[in-house]
């Protein structure tokens, strides 16, 4: 157990010492960020021209669009960034030898595969939660802002929580979070182990992601109007899976406490996604494990 915490610390602080990895810190918040200075602007600026005040309920909309906006983002981003990641965590260090060294160490293969998953879901958890965190102190600012303003609250205001997120909804999108992300993570190890260039291995397997996907959005549009064999296919395709959790209605829905990862759609697609996770993660346990590294 502490080996494995040694390791997963070790790989995280590599991944904390990358550039790319503060590059996506500053990508993924630029948007929290800019909203959260655009919103003060703009209330001071509202009062100053003597609209009136600003009610909470409105400025509570506006917040929590910014944050479904900045999860979608996520979700968007995310992938480049676990390609370069997975790449530097695995090919780099194929063509470097630091794998040599690490497995010199009495860790095992499958510890390293899982230390090295375990630390950038960390990360990634980290990334999304820094944005949500910028979002909610909007959220306070806005309250403070409003009730500061000396006039009585409306009823929409009365109703409206101080939290962005509540607690359920915040668990709900961190296990979306992490069991679409860790299939992706998965699924560029494989990759990974077939390569000793981090660009070669992100060019091809984010190639491969998109083919994948357009194949599905093909095959599910058009093509399964000639063959029903071509939808069928494309029921395979774990892209689409992720489009299905990662979705606006999806997030709203969860959001507003109308849906949750029980409900019909999100239920099968997040089970499903565990099931290729398992898949890809086998796979690479298995390849990593026959793989001459020691030689």
């Amino acid at each position: 157990m502490n080996r494995m915490l040694t390791l997963v610390l070790f790989e995280l602080k590599k991944i904390l010492n990358r550039k790319k990895a503060l590059m996506f810190l500053v990508a993924l918040n630029v948007v929290p960020l800019v909203a959260s200075l655009a919103l003060l602007v703009a209330y001071m600026k509202f009062k100053s021209f003597g609209f009136g005040e600003v009610q909470f309920s409105a400025l509570y909309e506006i917040v929590q669009g910014l944050f479904m906006g900045h999860f979608k983002l996520f979700a968007f981003i995310a992938p480049f960034f676990l390609a370069l990641v997975v790449g530097d965590s695995f090919s780099t260090e194929f063509s470097r030898g630091y794998m040599k060294m690490l497995l010199l160490t009495p860790a095992r293969r499958w510890q390293v595969i899982t230390a090295k998953t375990v630390a950038i879901m960390l990360f990634l958890l980290l990334a999304v939660s820094i944005g949500g965190m910028f979002l909610q102190f909007d959220l306070v600012v806005a309250r403070s802002l409003t009730q500061n303003s000396g006039i009585i609250p409306d009823a929409a205001n009365i109703a409206r929580p101080i939290y962005l997120v509540s607690t359920s909804s915040a668990l709900q999108l961190l296990a979306l979070t992490f069991a679409g992300n860790l299939m992706l993570i998965g699924f560029f190890i494989v990759f990974s182990l077939f390569f000793e260039s981090a660009i070669i291995m992100s060019f091809t397997s984010l190639a491969t992601l998109m083919g994948i996907h357009t194949f599905f959005l093909i095959s599910s549009n058009l093509l399964n109007k000639i063959d029903i064999w071509y939808d069928k296919a494309a029921k395979w395709c774990f892209t689409r899976h992720l489009d299905n959790m990662f979705s606006v209605d999806t997030i709203k829905n969860i959001l507003e406490a109308r849906g949750n990862l029980l409900s019909d759609g999100i239920y099968g697609s997040w089970l499903a996604a565990s099931g290729w996770t398992v898949v890809f993660f086998a796979v690479a346990v298995l390849i990593f494990s026959r793989k001459q590294i020691l030689h």
